[in-house]
This record gives C-alpha cells, structure tokens and sequence, in this order.
C-alpha cells in the first residue's frame, strides 16, 4: 500500500517564501489587512499538500490543512523572525530609545528608574532581544494564523480518496456438454 506523501515539502516550501516575503520591509505590511501573508502561507501550503494528496490516491480533508498550515507557520514564523529582525537591525528600524521616547510622550505614568532599567537592558542586549521578540511573535502568529490558512485550504482543496480499480475477472468458460 502507498503511504501518505509528506507534508514537510509543501509547508517548506510555503514557509520559506512567505517568511522571506514577510521579512521584507514594505512586503510585510500585508499582514496588517488580517495576517493575510500568514494566512496565504497555510493556504498555499494546503494547496500543495492537496495536490500530492491527490497525485498518491489519499485523501485531503481540512484537519490535514489545518497541520500542514500550523508546520508552514512555524516555518513562516522562524523564517520571517529572524530574517526580520536582522533586516530591522541592519536598516536601524526598532530603535529602543524612540520605543522609550514614545511612552514618555504618550505621557503613560512610569517611574523613570524603570525606563532607565528597560533602556540599560536594551541597550546592553543589542539587536539579539528584538531577534528573539521578532522570533517570538512571529511564532505565535504564524501557527495561529497559518493554521487557519490551512484549514481554509483544507476545505477548498478537499480531496476523496479513490477507490481502489480492482481488476475484473475474465468470464467464467462457457460449460461443456
């Protein structure tokens, strides 16, 4: 019997696009009209899936979307959290201190012992905590959102399994007599 086709190819290579398309400073934007990158990640992932599905006769419901949406978001999420985290670095976005400026001015009550205690922190961490915040958040998103990309997937993309062609017999001889 023929087993299931993988689902690491379709949610690599779903997770690998739209992570890279989500860590590109502009592109990113998308995923403020409803995570839509995310949720177009575990989609396509489904699509994939859906169609190897299909290809070796198994069948493809919206629980199998559903788990190759979530592996594609993690995906996404690694991929877009550290490539984005390094891009922010490089260009300089994420500045800590305008993050520090910001809350002053919205004129939020905080002890100016525990600003200079987060601003100390930041700033001795250098770009490795908004990595790993970048990472974090990315994570989370990206298998909650991918995993309802997926399951819409899953259920656009639903496929039966075939039947299996048993081959007729030939006939019985005619009896002789």
């Amino acid at each position: 019997m023929n087993q299931a086709p993988s689902m690491l190819k379709p949610a690599l290579i779903s997770g690998v696009a739209f992570g890279v398309a989500g860590s590109i400073p502009v592109v990113n934007w998308i995923n403020c009209a409803c995570c839509a990158l995310i949720i177009g990640c575990g989609f396509f992932a489904a699509f994939l899936y859906s169609k190897d599905s299909r290809a070796a006769g198994f069948a493809f419901r919206p629980g199998n979307g559903a788990t190759v949406g979530l592996v594609a978001g993690l995906i996404y999420g690694v991929i877009s959290g550290i490539l984005g985290g390094i891009i922010s670095s490089a260009v300089g976005m994420g500045d800590w201190q305008e993050v520090i400026d910001q809350i002053q001015m919205s004129g939020a009550d905080i002890d100016p012992e525990v600003l200079e205690g987060i601003t100390h922190f930041m700033e001795s961490s250098g770009g490795l905590m908004m990595i790993l915040i970048g990472l974090f958040f990315a994570l989370v998103l990206g298998a909650i959102f991918g995993t309802i990309g997926g399951l819409i997937g899953g259920s656009v993309f639903k496929v039966e399994p075939q039947p299996p062609v048993h081959e007729q017999a030939p006939p019985p001889p005619p009896p002789v007599g």
